[in-house]
């Protein structure tokens, strides 16, 4: 078995990136350190703010609400979860959910994409065979994310996305030419009391470490994944980056980096055709219609 590379116990995780072995206690401490870190590096809390947390009862989303208890700062912390209505899947990270804000005493609102689409993902699958359901459920769930937040009072709405997601995000807006949506990806054009900010503390966190950190912390978690992801181009650009890290570790780390180097560049040029706001909703769009409008119709069956 080899040995932690900073105190020579028993290691429990090796880091292929930096070539390291890491005990138990080092690895937390390492994790933590990051996570800090990166929140200070982006200024991404401030004392006294209510934040919402985008609660999905998976890995990222719970390690992320116990690292925000955890820091023992004036924050109000409120979960948002959001049910899309998928079988066998939903109704499990619910639980999950639940019990963890339950077991940390935070608020937790649940949003059923029912009651504000007319019908839940299964039945908008069911209704459009043209169409992969990832299109509608991210449409409907960055509606409900931001507007659940908005109501709950909350300055910020903090989101699980680990260095995987953003490095996929980057990739799969390159392969798109869409350089627009990365633009404002990571912070947002529009300064108005209907968005509320987006932050993602573990942007630079792999998500291999916050399945280790969720095992080594004994977080409980649903780790039964979405049967709609295969159909996601998501999924796609998943494999190759992953295969690419395994090639070349810190791939990932290099992408993000990458990014974070030209968005001010980004930013520059598409400032003057950053977010507005949807004709017939109000909410935050960068279109004079957003998406969830131009589907309502076909939500509600109408």
């Amino acid at each position: 078995m080899d040995s932690c590379s900073v105190c020579k116990k028993e290691a429990v995780v090796f880091i292929p990136y930096s070539k390291k072995h890491l005990c138990e206690i080092h690895f937390i401490e390492m994790f933590d350190r990051r996570f800090r870190k990166t929140l200070r590096e982006f200024s991404l809390l401030k004392k006294g703010e209510r934040i919402a947390v985008g609660l999905s009862g998976g890995k990222d989303s719970c390690a992320l609400l116990h690292s925000l208890v955890q820091l023992n700062l004036p924050l109000d912390l409120v979960a948002v979860t959001i049910n899309e209505g998928i079988a066998n899947y939903r109704e499990k990270t619910l639980e999950t959910a639940k019990r963890e804000c339950k077991k940390l005493g935070i608020e937790h609102i649940v949003l059923d994409f029912k009651n504000e689409a007319g019908m839940m993902l299964d039945e908008i699958v069911k209704n459009d065979s043209e169409n992969i359901p990832c299109s509608h459920c991210g449409v409907i769930r960055r509606y409900l994310l931001n507007k659940g937040a908005r109501e709950a009072g909350a300055d910020k709405l903090a989101l699980g996305h680990n260095l995987d997601d953003v490095a996929q995000t980057v990739m799969m807006n390159i392969m798109r030419n869409e350089p627009s949506r990365l633009a404002r990806f990571n912070t947002p054009f529009v300064n108005d009391r209907k968005f509320v900010q987006r932050i993602r503390p573990f942007l630079k966190t792999p998500e291999r470490e916050i399945a280790i950190y969720c095992i080594l912390k004994e977080i409980e978690i649903e780790s039964i994944e979405c049967p709609y992801t295969r159909f996601a181009f998501r999924a796609h650009v998943r494999s190759i980056l992953n295969n690419m890290e395994e090639r070349f570790p810190g791939t990932k780390f290099r992408v993000v980096n990458s990014f974070l180097e030209i968005e001010d560049a980004l930013q520059a040029k598409y400032t003057k055709t950053g977010l507005g706001f949807c004709r017939q909703c109000g909410e935050p769009s960068a279109n004079e219609i957003c998406m969830f409008c131009k589907n309502i119709k076909m939500y509600k069956g109408c």
